[in-house]
């Protein structure tokens, strides 16, 4: 694959993609830069270097982080709110360049070697200190590493690291000594890691949160306390966080101990949390946010103004199959047939956001140089476009007949959703879909993000709106959510032809390896557990004087490291 291929399929798209609602279940709707040692401040020369125009006097920059992030400990975090803020105050051993593609010497690692069949990277960290001065260490990766697997962490994002050498072995029970794992630090500056099978989208992953260091020292002082708030956290990225009051404001200064603290221009980023779209657009206006994600309400007035970036990203109804009537393919396929996906964007959305007719999102490898999607095709294409209401009850009707009840048994059911007013209206519209389609009045319950995730986790929903931004460059990080008893395996669905291909998909390579993913692809649109509703990219104002941003099409979607503003 070439260097920017991800980057030009997904641009490709971007103008035919939804309103990004921000992260992994999130909802938000929708170089040089240190003062010169060789002139005194008055003499300081403030041109960004490459460009003709000024920096600003004041480096701050205002933001929205829309949510409380659920946790800012690297190893338990989830979402995509949380990840904003910890890529840019910890680094991991590589960072992405501009294209989604590791970037060789940014990061941790000054450098790495493979073996030849793969299966084996050294790397050579740079020298580098925590925020308190400590260095960092190889050791701190391995420890962070191993925590992540550790199953008395309990990390959701584990099975991130099943790559790795008796990763999920670990994870699962299967062996018991830490030491089997495949990551060892071997002196201070050596990390070798061991992979149970070549992977080639393995360095890709590293720049996710699960990969950031933690302190082992602080992480064993803090306990349960570590990364929850401003006094038990240490970072070794571009940033500190300095202020959190929780559920309204979290604020970062630029980090003095940092390795590349001379390329960082931005002294400081305030961000506020808001959902209310009013509110968010009002904070703009006002000069109070430097950049806003757009709610749909609001394309039309601000058209000419609107700039767009593509995520690799999917939002969609997640049925609880523990549930009594959606544990009943037929009763999940009917849900999602009643909604007119199709008219629903072109009248809401002006035809900016289009509908998801599969589960892996467009931009994403395929086979033979194609796309997933182009070559596994639109496998939802007739679901809920065109549909009847005699065809949509009658598969409501014979699923509710399989297990013994009727439509009124439904009266009732509820569906969870964002506590954004956009997230209101949406639900609202879907809602009476299902009462004229279906005949069942479904109730709306609204909850921040944070309780709403805990919710899921624990199955404490009938269905839900939930939302997945890949975290890494291959269709994997889609398909390996839905495995049997899989952390993100919220729906709780379980089908063993679909593990089967899964691993198959794991375990080999090229077309092999594709095809599984696109078999399992087709079984779990069959069987609905999740059902697709959009992909998106994020619509977006920005300040004409903010410059820099870094914004992959990925998890990782925003990095301020780069950030600056003009006069």
């Amino acid at each position: 694959m070439k260097k920017n291929k991800l980057l030009v399929m997904l641009l490709i798209f971007a103008l035919v993609f939804t309103v990004a609602l921000a992260g992994c279940g999130d909802d938000s709707d929708t170089d040089s830069g240190s003062d010169d040692t060789n002139t005194s401040d008055d003499e300081k020369d403030n041109d960004v270097e490459g460009d003709d125009t000024e920096m600003a006097d004041e480096q701050v920059l205002r933001v929205n982080w829309a949510s409380e992030p659920p946790s800012l400990d690297p190893q338990i975090s989830q979402d995509a709110t949380s990840s904003q803020i910890l890529i840019d105050s910890l680094e991991g051993i590589i960072r992405m360049d501009e294209d989604a593609v590791p970037e060789e010497g940014s990061g941790m690692a000054e450098s790495w070697e493979v073996n030849e069949d793969g299966t084996e990277y050294t790397f050579k960290l740079r020298d580098a200190k925590w925020s308190d001065g400590e260095p960092v260490t190889a050791g701190d990766f391995e420890f962070s590493w191993k925590r992540a697997l550790d199953p008395a962490t309990a990390s959701t994002y584990a099975f991130m690291a099943y790559d790795i050498k008796n990763g999920e072995a670990y994870n699962t029970g299967e062996i018991k000594d830490a030491s089997e794992v495949g990551v060892m630090a071997e002196d201070d500056k050596t990390l070798k890691v061991t992979l149970e099978a070549p992977n080639p989208s393995f360095l890709s992953k590293l720049q996710h949160s699960t990969f950031l260091p933690s302190r082992e020292d602080k992480v064993k002082e803090y306990g349960d306390k570590y990364a929850s708030d401003v006094e038990y956290m240490v970072f070794n990225g571009p940033f500190t966080v300095v202020e959190w009051e929780h559920e309204n404001k979290l604020n970062m200064e630029k980090n003095p101990e940092y390795w590349n603290a001379e390329n960082v221009k931005l002294d400081r980023i305030e961000g506020v949390m808001v959902t209310d779209p009013n509110t968010v657009m009002n904070l703009y206006e006002t000069g109070e946010l430097d950049y806003v994600s757009v709610p749909s309400q609001y394309f039309e007035q601000y058209k000419d103004d609107l700039t767009t970036y593509p995520q690799a990203s999917t939002f969609y109804y997640t049925f609880n199959t523990e549930n009594e009537f959606f544990k009943n393919a037929k009763i999940r396929k009917a849900f999602a047939m009643a909604i007119d996906r199709t008219k629903i964007q072109e009248t809401r959305t002006q035809g900016i956001v289009p509908p998801a007719w599969a589960f892996v999102p467009p931009g994403l490898p395929g086979l033979e140089g194609q796309t997933f999607r182009d070559s596994n095709g639109e496998l939802l294409k007739d679901l809920g476009n065109g549909s009847s209401a005699e065809e949509v009850k009658k598969m409501l009707d014979e699923g509710l007949e399989e297990i013994g009840k009727t439509a009124a048994d439904m009266e009732g059911i509820k569906f969870l959703t964002y506590d954004s007013e956009n997230s209101l209206q949406v639900a609202q519209i879907w809602q009476q879909y299902w009462k004229e389609n279906l005949g069942v009045d479904v109730g709306i319950e609204q909850s921040t993000f944070k309780i709403k995730i805990d919710r899921e986790n624990k199955k404490d929903f009938a269905f839900s709106y939930s939302g997945w931004i890949g975290d890494y460059n291959d269709p994997m990080t889609f398909m390996d959510m839905w495995i049997t008893g899989g952390p993100q395996n919220t729906a709780g669905w379980s089908s063993e032809e679909y593990d089967e291909l899964i691993k198959k998909a794991q375990t080999t390579t090229g077309d092999e390896r594709m095809q599984a993913m696109m078999d399992a692809e087709k079984i779990l649109m069959d069987e609905l557990p999740i059902s697709p509703v959009n992909h998106s990219v994020d619509v977006l104002l920005e300040n004409p004087k903010m410059k820099g941003v870094v914004r992959l099409p990925l998890q990782v979607t925003d990095g301020l490291y780069k950030a600056y503003l003009t006069k």
